[in-house]
């Protein structure tokens, strides 16, 4: 498998759920290590691979094309329709996903590579943004749980149903959506095999899912971790310049001094702008396809819970869990769409007051011995005050200096940066939405307006009836 890693991070991990996307074959293999020699077991493993991977969209496909016979031999039923619509749809973005990761795996080890190389951040060196980017990874670990649920009940509450209801003897046995099948698989050894195939097909497409959204997550995370440290060293450019000059008196060694520390910020800046370019580039048509059915399966969802009658409670369950999931996978990715753009927007604040000026700046010790692990130096981080020999708070050293005015080389610069910086870093669904959380507000407004419409249709259609 393609999986890079830091030269100098040994604890780069991936998230777990990603394992899910090898097992599918979504993720890249290393075939320049494969092909060096035809006849390694390498080359057998990686043809085997991909093999696996075609044979996993197909069953995808094929289970969708039961889904979608039922749905078109059943379009007169509202009620039929719309829990149908709810698998099928679901089945159909993941059925897009899977494909767009199978035909742009060179586009993907690229973006992997360039996070690894780019993007990621060590725990040693900044423990405090790593934690926060760990603990904001938390929520995809929710959403993982929510879908398992999902899809263990969409294939365990068939067989309850067939085992303590409709009996083994019946004419038409439960299967875990509703599916047309253009042979009999209600009967024998076929109906085991259809339910063990339909029902690995929907793991496939859940298990994606959810391991697709959790690497994108990963990623725009740490690139929003990537910007704060970023701005830590705009904020801290003008200290840090005096802490690496020999001779503080030296303006001209200052000024360079300051145009090179701003030019480095530049070059990370930029790179930070061309990986979120490259991750739009590849997952902006799936965000598209998300978009799309998202308001619709809401909408079905919504529709299912309110209007269904004498449903199994297993049946009332799985919406339940069904709309939850639905709506925490969409508002994470959203979520994580704002903060990038967020994070990117505050770039242009912090360049502005990075005491550019010069002149008094009253800044605190921590920083000017933040290089420096002298504990016995005159101006340490914290002093302790103590009070019948115990701790009862600490404060921080505050020093005022003077600071050298920035050069009009270095201000000139400055306002570049700063006019690039005012806009924003974005991910977008193909140029059509960007993935912010108005898009969430917009996709919630659209799936009410659909539910609207669709009850309407529906309660007529109940007042005709007893009419007729």
């Amino acid at each position: 498998m393609f999986n890079p890693k830091p030269n100098n991070d040994l604890n780069y991990r991936i998230p777990g759920q990603c394992i899910w996307l090898k097992l599918n074959g979504s993720w890249p293999y290393n075939h320049q290590e494969a092909n060096k020699d035809f006849y390694s077991s390498r080359y057998v493993w990686g043809w085997l691979y991909t093999v696996w991977s075609w044979y996993v969209v197909w069953s995808v496909g094929i289970t969708i094309g039961f889904q979608t016979a039922f749905l078109i031999n059943n379009l007169g039923d509202i009620m039929m329709t719309t829990e149908n619509c709810c698998t099928t749809f679901m089945g159909a973005l993941n059925f897009v996903r899977l494909l767009h990761m199978r035909l742009n795996q060179r586009q993907f080890k690229v973006v992997i590579q360039q996070f690894v190389e780019d993007i990621w951040i060590n725990k040693k060196q900044h423990p405090h943004v790593a934690a926060v980017c760990s603990r904001n990874m938390r929520t995809f670990r929710i959403m993982t749980v929510l879908l398992s649920c999902l899809i263990s009940m969409y294939c365990v509450l068939p067989l309850v149903v067939l085992f303590f209801d409709v009996g083994l003897d019946a004419d038409e046995k439960p299967f875990p959506y509703k599916m047309l099948f253009p042979f009999d698989a209600h009967h024998g050894w076929r109906y085991i095999v259809t339910y063990i195939f339909t029902s690995y097909a929907g793991m496939c497409v859940v298990t994606t899912l959810f391991a697709e959204d959790s690497i994108f997550g990963f990623f725009v995370t740490y690139t929003c971790g990537k910007f704060q440290i970023l701005h830590e060293r705009i904020d801290n450019l003008v200290f840090d310049a005096y802490e690496s000059v020999a001779n503080r008196q030296n303006e001209l060694e200052i000024q360079e001094c300051y145009v090179k520390l701003l030019n480095r910020i530049a070059y990370d800046h930029n790179k930070l702008i061309e990986f979120a370019g490259k991750l739009e580039n590849f997952f902006n048509p799936i965000l598209l396809v998300n978009f799309t059915i998202s308001s619709i399966l809401i909408c079905m969802v919504g529709f299912q819970l309110v209007t269904g009658k004498d449903m199994f409670i297993g049946d009332y369950v799985k919406f339940i869990v069904y709309i939850s999931s639905s709506l925490s996978q969409l508002y994470v990715l959203c979520w994580n769409g704002d903060s990038l753009i967020q994070h990117s927007l505050e770039t242009a604040n912090h360049l502005y007051t990075c005491n550019w000026e010069g002149g008094q700046i009253r800044s605190t010790a921590q920083h000017q011995n933040s290089r420096e692990n002298n504990p016995n130096s005159q101006g340490k981080v914290l002093q302790k005050l103590f009070k019948s020999g115990q701790e009862i708070g600490q404060i921080k050293v505050w020093q005022e200096n003077y600071y050298m005015p920035a050069s009009k080389k270095f201000r000139q610069n400055l306002e570049i940066m700063i006019m690039c910086s005012q806009r924003p870093v974005k991910i977008t669904a193909l140029k059509f939405s960007t993935l912010s959380l108005q898009s969430f507000t917009a996709i919630l407004s659209t799936s009410m307006s659909y539910f609207t419409l669709l009850k309407t249709v529906y309660d007529e259609n109940q007042e005709d009836g007893p009419a007729n």
